[in-house]
């Protein structure tokens, strides 16, 4: 699958960043076949760790922007270019691939806590945000220089969303196709991990726009 992720993402960016979070299978291997710079961290150090050491790489080399989407082909690299075009007509500082324009595609055991989580981290951020967890997103050079992130887990993406919304800067969504395959597998364990970003919100609830 990563092949085809990176593939599909050269057709629209020349630069492609594979963070390979200690994985134990060849996906370093296929990815830079593929095309893709691959940085390999020696062992699983969590989502959140693996977007930070994407983000670093950028800032490093002079990115204006990141584009960032999973390799298990739950988004369509095909909708990157959307996102080049609104990077250049949409206001926003951060743009959202939002998945709810459709209810049908996604599971209901995924779309009941997206929605409620949807209201509470929106309300934390001080800002109306369309799709919380999608990982399809566009950050400008802007947001990753001022957030100052502090956790590594999936919580990491709203904890970006919440100190971003309060600090000022602008979120837009875009909407995006929801892919999801029959044999669709993913490491967010519903219990831990809803409970980690539900205390992040409570926590980020008493953040005012300046990282201390």
């Amino acid at each position: 699958m990563i092949s085809k992720v990176v593939t599909g993402a050269k057709k629209y960016i020349d630069n492609i960043i594979v963070v390979d979070d200690g994985s134990e299978d060849p996906t370093h291997t296929l990815a830079q076949g593929a095309g893709a710079f691959v940085i390999r961290h020696n062992r699983n150090l969590g989502k959140g760790m693996a977007l930070r050491t994407g983000f670093s790489y950028a800032l490093q080399n002079g990115f204006d922007a990141v584009i960032t989407l999973d390799a298990d082909g739950q988004h369509d690299p095909a909708e990157i270019g959307n996102f080049l075009s609104e990077l250049n007509s949409n206001p926003g500082d951060i743009i959202i691939g939002t998945r709810f324009w459709k209810k049908t595609p996604i599971p209901m055991y995924r779309y009941i806590p997206n929605r409620i989580g949807i209201f509470c981290i929106s309300k934390a951020a001080g800002c109306r945000i369309d799709d919380t967890q999608s990982g399809f997103r566009l950050y400008k050079r802007e947001v990753l220089n001022s957030v100052r992130l502090e956790t590594e887990g999936f919580e990491t993406e709203t904890e970006i969303l919440i100190k971003a919304g309060k600090m000022g800067f602008r979120i837009c969504s875009l909407p995006v196709s929801a892919v999801y395959h029959d044999d669709y597998k993913t490491h967010f364990r519903p219990v831990r991990d809803f409970y980690r970003i539900s205390i992040l919100v409570l926590k980020l609830s008493f953040f005012r726009g300046k990282d201390n």
